[in-house]
């Protein structure tokens, strides 16, 4: 399966699916893709996760990064972010308990558009994302489950905290390497690798 419905949250917020593009048929994959790139960040979070064009020309530009969208049902985009096996900082790598680095999923430049913010679309996608990493598993050919999900948020970003540990995530330390100051390590673990 590439594309996840999720539950609606409590506050009667609409699903959202969660999509890997790289598993859709080329016009379909076009389409989402141009809907996301329509996303738009609210005021001040450009210091957190740069605009989608500039997420979507960092996952063309490498093979190893995956991108998903989520969207309601028959809907057009509301939020875009990126899987990318293996690409997690050492540092990063180091906090997960002995997890090889090829092992590890980093989710990265996540955005939800400015009109969908603090509705639980956040949640609702990390919530998500491990089946996407399965489907992801076998569009690479792993023979084998990748073993834990991991990002990274910003000190600062108490909502994306919270978000994330209700998605499933847990806090696993400090990150000093991330260009807009100190991050927290939230990760999931997936199973055995």
């Amino acid at each position: 399966m590439t594309e996840r419905a999720g539950a609606p949250p409590a506050r009667d917020a609409a699903p959202v699916r969660l999509v890997l593009l790289d598993a859709r048929p080329p016009a379909e994959r076009a389409t989402l893709l141009a809907g996301a790139l329509r996303l738009r960040l609210g005021p001040g979070q450009e210091t957190f996760v740069p605009p989608a064009a500039d997420v979507v020309a960092a996952a063309h530009a490498d093979p190893d990064r995956h991108l998903v969208v989520a969207r309601p049902p028959g809907g057009d985009p509301v939020a875009l972010g990126v899987l990318h096996p293996g690409g997690a900082p050492a540092e990063v790598v180091a906090l997960l308990g002995g997890v090889g680095a090829d092992d590890v999923v980093l989710f990265r430049g996540f955005l939800v558009d400015v009109a969908s913010q603090g509705g639980g679309v956040g949640s609702r996608v990390v919530s998500l994302l491990p089946g996407v990493v399965g489907d992801l598993a076998r569009v690479r050919g792993r023979a084998t489950p990748f073993a834990v999900l991991v990002l990274t948020v910003n000190d600062r970003n108490a909502a994306g905290r919270r978000a994330y540990a209700r998605a499933g995530l847990t806090d696993r330390g400090a990150y000093l390497g991330g260009s807009a100051g100190p991050q927290r390590v939230m990760a999931r673990d997936l199973g055995p690798p």
